[in-house]
């Protein structure tokens, strides 16, 4: 515990020092090289600016870890990407919305960007492989060998000469020109989307503006946005192609476009590709790094299909919209596919929270079922919606189980359902650092653990009132307690120390960094923590 406490120390170090430094936001250029993957920052942009949430826990292999590291080696920051040379792509059938295709292709280059603290204790940021679950443990990330590595003064050279870069990069990008059409605030307390239309004339900007509202309309029309939307801002980034339209490769047409919009890229007749380099220079050409958190392209094309990834594209295609929202399931909140199609593994856990090899009440997501439902849970036999462990899913046919029987993440068209809005909440709750969350866990006796679990292990709150309420099995004494760095030590603010599983705490507090702890003083059993901090 002295361990992680010390760690989560120097994590509030760092964040304090970001807060009221710079921090630095990278585009990191990849390439299949020789031996695998070389990098080398393409530009670099220090400002005040928030860092990048680590909101992407996907399969070991399929990402890399970026990592910001102090003189002694240890972690202050670190944000998981996707590994893109190895991307996954699907297809769905327009009709029923089920999937037609799921594969991984080989991508030979692209590009990703990062915001990483940059404040006097950041001496190097590194690449690393994905060590599996383990990477949520800074030791384990330290340990593992990097993929490329950028020292300091590396960094800075870049840095120092990111006006002459800027300067170049916008002489290579169109111009483009960014208007705001949902705003509830600061970019570094908001989740910033960026929609881009591709295959526009100049004399189509109309055409756009309403293809572009058209989609964001339909984008809020979900239930589980339109429920967040306080949490997000929208900007809409007008950009000119010289040609109409898109290229179609199987029909011989192509198109001069800004992204190079494509339909028929891998040979797949549905999938839709831009250019990721070319649409995240003309959104940072106009955009701040963190207002720009999902890019999303929108091709001047009425046939059907979209994808996703670094940048998620879809047509205007009536149904396309489905593909995006789908697609973002994945981008924006690290959810996993729930059908069975493509290659199965089921060598170890996966990290994503709507997947899982354990068909038993005891799987990640069995608070929300019910004692009524069965486990494992038969098709057909409760409502859709109904939580429990279903088996088939992340392109298994056995062996693995999903939480409901069909959700957006398995076939188009349908409701996200509780388990994954419970992780779209987290995520959103990520950028806004306020919003109740929910945590769940299981202690052993004398046991404990910290709220956020996940990296960096705290949260920027502001002034106001701090609520948090616990829950757990009868019979147990679990205690809740309210930690804030002082400047230089995690100092105790509150507690709530009962005879039983069952504590709440209401501190009014002043703005700083926080995190809850949770301690069984007596019992085991599983746990449940709901707490709001307000917005800093």
């Amino acid at each position: 515990m002295a361990l992680l406490r010390h760690s989560l120390a120097l994590l509030a170090l760092a964040a304090a020092g970001a807060a009221q430094a710079d921090n630095i936001s990278l585009r990191i250029g990849f390439a299949e090289g020789r031996s695998g993957a070389e990098f080398k920052p393409l530009h670099a942009e220090v400002g005040k600016f928030a860092v990048t949430p680590n909101v992407r826990q996907g399969a070991e292999g399929d990402q890399w870890v970026v990592v910001a590291k102090d003189a002694q080696g240890r972690v202050l920051h670190e944000v998981s990407v996707n590994n893109g040379l190895r991307r996954h792509v699907e297809t769905f059938n327009p009709r029923s919305g089920a999937i037609d295709l799921s594969t991984t292709v080989q991508q030979r280059e692209g590009s990703f960007e990062v915001s990483l603290p940059f404040d006097k204790a950041t001496a190097s940021v590194e690449v690393l492989p994905k060590q599996g679950a383990a990477v949520a443990a800074k030791s384990a990330v330290a340990a593992a060998g990097p993929l490329a590595r950028f020292e300091r003064s590396t960094l800075e050279q870049a840095a120092a000469g990111g006006k002459n870069a800027r300067s170049a990069m916008l002489a290579a990008t169109p111009s483009a020109t960014a208007t705001t059409i949902l705003n509830n605030g600061s970019a570094a307390t908001h989740m910033d989307y960026v929609f881009i239309g591709d295959g526009y004339t100049a004399a189509e900007m109309d055409k756009w503006r309403a293809d572009a509202q058209k989609v964001i309309n339909g984008f809020l029309a979900d239930p589980l946005f339109n429920a967040n939307r306080a949490s997000m801002n929208i900007h809409r980034v007008d950009v000119a192609s010289n040609q109409s339209g898109v290229d179609e490769i199987d029909k011989g047409i192509y198109r001069d476009t800004a992204m190079d919009a494509e339909f028929g890229c891998y040979n797949i007749e549905r999938l839709l590709c831009v250019n990721n380099t070319k649409a995240t220079n003309i959104a940072g050409s106009v955009l701040a790094p963190d207002a720009r958190d999902v890019v999303v392209v929108i091709a001047n094309s009425t046939r059907y299909g979209g994808s996703g990834g670094a940048v998620a594209t879809l047509s205007m295609h009536a149904s396309s919209i489905e593909v995006a929202l789908h697609e973002i399931g994945h981008t924006a909140f690290a959810l996993a596919d729930e059908y069975e199609y493509g290659t199965c593994s089921t060598s170890s856990e996966p990290s994503e929270v709507n997947v899982s090899l354990n068909g038993t009440r005891a799987v990640k997501w069995g608070n929300l079922i019910a004692g009524s439902t069965a486990v494992p849970t038969g098709l057909g036999v409760y409502p859709n919606g109904t939580v429990g462990t279903f088996v088939g899913a992340q392109y298994c046919g056995s062996g693995k189980y999903r939480p409901t029987e069909n959700s957006r993440m398995r076939t188009l068209g349908y409701p996200w359902h509780a388990v994954n809005e419970g992780a779209v909440k987290k995520v959103f709750a990520k950028y806004t650092g306020s919003g109740s969350v929910t945590q769940t866990g299981t202690l052993a006796n004398g046991g404990s653990a910290i709220a956020p679990s996940a990296s960096p292990g705290w949260v920027q709150a502001g002034a106001g009132t701090f609520s948090l309420q616990l829950s757990g099995p009868a019979g147990a004494d679990f205690d809740l307690f309210l930690y804030k760095w002082s400047g230089s030590a995690w100092t105790k603010v509150a507690a709530s120390e009962g005879n039983t599983s069952s504590e709440s705490i209401g501190y009014n507090g002043t703005a700083g960094y926080y995190y809850a702890q949770v301690k069984s003083y007596s019992g085991s059993g599983n746990y449940s923590l709901s707490y709001a901090f307000p917005k800093p």
